[in-house]
């Protein structure tokens, strides 16, 4: 059996003016399928359309020429659409091969997915273990996948869901991703992210024991938290720094570290081996994780940037989306970082339920007030697999137009959401001001130009054509 995986592209046009702003970023829930495929003895390929600039019928190409049996996309909700295209294509061109779906949408429309005949299989949560089980069924001549757990099929005519899957808990077992299948020199992060390239991402740890209202994840990675040896992180990241010229490495747990007691382990073992001399790393955590003690052991193992995600500087709108975090935890997360010599990053969401104009303003100038290094103002959306989403859908969402749930978004008819009694164009217009507001000020211009030194002329260009009224 010879497989395809296809990280699907997305209608760039969406994103209006900071589309430039925009770059690939490492897909790593296709390199662990790829690797658990190819440790299966499975002959395997991966397509990046994003990192390597495809269009649909260049898509179909490769397809034709590979001859697999199984393609595999993973979607996302602004990809949706494209998912769509192209399984209608290969449909028409190669009608033998099966299509299998996962990710965060495909999940949570499974029934949809498959009635259409947009796929085969809509694979739920993590597809590593499902993803070779399929195939072997189907190498095997089996049509009934009744027996495999975690997957949406049709059966006699209807969709029909199995048996829910188990979390996988030994993190540990799965096999380093197959970044060889993939363009790694042409990956990023994003512009406030990059540090240093070649640039790849480790995930340490799946799951997360916070609720944030707006977070899809659990239908990813699921509610249960769980680890991997950190011994084993820290092989891996050797391995990547050897193998593929590694200088960063971005952590993609959704909170990295979040145990304090398993830091130094980690921190030591980096600095035993010298790694923080050849590469180094930055992660997404909270602020009220970072203290004093291991924002510093985190800058001598090579920390240099965490990405801190703030939301709001309004205690009653962060309550409004169960963030658990107030204004003043945040002011001393950020102290500690910035005292230990790492840089920030600050995510905020404009636009959160109950949010009326005067709040978003007062969120930005809690960005100004923290003295960031960076900030990033994203227009709040309701994504499928997450509370809010579920809140809103059949009530007050109705918006099924897929590649227009984006964050930053230039047309205010195309707005998926706002708040009730927010007019949308007033969220876009304060959106620009947001970033002239924090980025147009003499000490973050000098830090940007003389200090931080991070962004690219053509980023400026992009960002400043972005912040215009």
């Amino acid at each position: 059996m010879r497989v395809l995986l296809i990280n699907p592209g997305m209608n760039l046009e969406r994103l209006g003016r900071v589309a430039g702003l925009l770059e690939p970023m490492p897909c790593i829930g296709v390199a662990y399928l790829a690797a658990t495929l190819e440790q299966a003895g499975i002959h395997v390929r991966a397509v990046d359309m994003f990192a390597e600039g495809l269009g649909a019928a260049q898509v179909l190409e490769r397809v034709m020429r590979f001859r697999p049996d199984v393609v595999g996309f993973t979607v996302m909700t602004p990809s949706a659409p494209v998912v769509t295209t192209l399984a209608g294509k290969i449909r028409q061109a190669a009608p033998a091969t099966r299509i299998v779906l996962g990710g965060v949408h495909a999940d949570v429309f499974a029934s949809e997915l498959v009635a259409s005949g947009d796929a085969d299989v809509v694979v739920h949560g993590e597809g590593e273990h499902a993803i070779v089980e399929l195939v072997q069924a189907w190498a095997g001549g089996s049509e009934d996948l009744s027996g495999i757990s975690g997957i949406t099929w049709m059966a006699d005519g209807q969709p029909q869901r199995t048996a829910e899957r188990p979390l996988n808990t030994q993190l540990d077992d799965l096999p380093y991703p197959a970044w060889h299948l993939l363009p790694v020199h042409r990956y990023g992060l994003l512009p406030f992210a990059d540090i240093a390239r070649p640039v790849l991402t480790i995930s340490a740890s799946r799951g997360c024991p916070y609720r944030c209202d707006y977070c899809s994840l659990l239908h990813s990675h699921g509610k249960s938290y769980r680890r991997r040896d950190l011994t084993r992180v820290v092989d891996e990241y050797e391995f990547m720094v050897d193998r593929f010229g590694v200088k960063q490495i971005g952590f993609v747990d959704p909170i990295f570290p979040l145990n304090k007691t398993d830091l130094p382990t980690f921190c030591e073992e980096l600095l035993r081996r010298k790694l923080p001399d050849r590469c180094v790393w930055l992660s997404e955590t909270r602020a009220d994780r970072l203290d004093p003690e291991t924002c510093r052991l985190m800058y001598a193992a090579g920390c240099r940037r965490v990405l801190l995600g703030i939301e709001s500087g309004s205690v009653r709108l962060l309550d409004n989306v169960n963030k658990k975090l107030n204004p003043e935890q945040i002011r001393e997360g950020v102290a500690n970082a910035r005292a230990a010599g790492i840089q920030t990053v600050g995510l905020f969401m404009i636009g959160l339920p109950g949010e009326t104009p005067e709040l978003t303003r007062q969120t930005v100038e809690f960005a100004v007030e923290l003295d960031l290094d960076f900030a990033k103002f994203a227009i709040t959306v309701p994504f499928p697999g997450s509370k809010l989403f579920e809140d809103a859908w059949q009530k007050t969402l109705f918006r099924d137009d897929w590649e227009n749930y984006v964050t930053f978004n230039t047309d205010p008819d195309a707005l998926v959401w706002h708040p009730p009694g927010y007019d949308p164009r007033e969220l876009i217009q304060l959106q620009r001001w947001s970033l002239r507001r924090f980025y147009l000020r003499p000490r973050q211009i000098r830090r940007q130009l003389f200090e931080l030194k991070t962004l690219k002329p053509a980023n400026v260009l992009h960002g400043l054509y972005g912040m215009m009224p």
